[in-house]
């Protein structure tokens, strides 16, 4: 293949970081919209808290995609395992204190329209120790989903419920406290994360080809040092090539969760299957929010079956 197509090829996929950075208009009505898609809808979680002590997670004046916390390398030891049903309501939170919680406003300052709306536990979350079965108290929270990233079109939805006694279990505790979970989620109709794997697919195409005619280059011992000396400009921009579509490459890997299970959300949402649990702290006046564990969303009611969960996943998954 010659130096010419695979430059043109080059460019194409330099082209499609234009269909990445596209125009996403964020007005006022953009948060209501989706947020409007999960109300009055029921969810069955399963909380998984860790006894291994936390790093810091992203708060709201360091954002940074949910599905960048790496908490699957940091879980080990003993665990405390909640199965916890909710429900997202269409009612305003008016609580005053829920309603200046920063990790649900995001970027935006509270006002009367804020999209902060009740969240109802539904249950007591219960687990057996050696004294028998024991129930967790938990009272209600709020839940918000906010823009996260305009151009990949992701949400960050958080939502937090409080647990006044906490629970233990052997040298496992979950804090007697409020407790955030973050999660993110995408409309399934903008089809972002398949755009984004096959963007990926045409990268690394590219790439090997590339590759190929740059192995060509240094391997062709038939020419003479003229030729060779000739033959350098072009071997340098084969190289240029390589190193932006090896950069195109690492930035889809960091701003799309490509390799994350995903399913099904309510009202043609989309969602990544598991999400952090954290706790909040005060650190040099700055707030940090502390990893105690993960969740995983294993049911939405809103008739969203698992037929259709896995015609999704499957879909979605390289």
């Amino acid at each position: 293949m010659t130096t010419v197509l695979l430059f043109v090829l080059a460019l194409s996929c330099l082209c499609l970081q234009i269909d990445i950075a596209q125009s996403y208009v964020i007005d006022g009505s953009t948060s209501s919209s989706i947020i409007s898609r999960f109300q009055d809808v029921q969810c069955k979680l399963f909380m998984t808290i860790d006894q291994t002590a936390p790093p810091v997670v992203p708060t709201d004046d360091n954002n940074k995609n949910a599905y960048d916390d790496n908490f699957s390398s940091v879980a080990t030891g003993s665990k405390l395992g909640l199965p916890l049903d909710v429900q997202f309501t269409s009612g305003a939170c008016t609580d005053f204190g829920m309603n200046n919680e920063a990790l649900l406003l995001g970027n935006n300052a509270p006002t009367a329209t804020s999209s902060i709306l009740s969240l109802q536990p539904l249950n007591e979350p219960k687990f057996v120790t050696l004294s028998g079965q024991q129930s967790v108290k938990v009272t209600p929270g709020a839940y918000a989903c906010q823009i996260s990233d305009p151009e990949t079109k992701q949400f960050f939805f958080r939502f937090f419920l409080d647990f006044p006694e906490g629970a233990t279990r052997n040298d496992v505790t979950l804090p007697a406290e409020r407790v955030y979970f973050m999660s993110s989620c995408w409309i399934e109709d903008d089809n972002m994360i398949a755009k984004a794997r096959k963007w990926k697919e045409e990268f690394q195409s590219s790439l090997t080809l590339l590759n190929t005619e740059i192995e060509e280059l240094k391997k062709d011992n038939t020419v003479g040092l003229v030729e060779r000396t000739r033959r350098f400009p072009q071997y340098v921009e084969l190289l240029k090539q390589r190193r932006k579509l090896t950069t195109q490459i690492e930035m889809l890997q960091e701003r799309f969760p490509l390799e994350r299970p995903l399913m099904s959300g309510p009202n043609g949402t989309l969602f990544l299957k598991d999400g952090v649990v954290a706790v909040k702290r005060e650190f040099a006046g700055r707030t940090r929010y502390h990893w105690i564990g993960t969740f995983s969303f294993k049911d939405f009611m809103d008739g969203v079956d698992e037929k259709k969960e896995e015609e999704v996943t499957k879909k979605l998954m390289p």
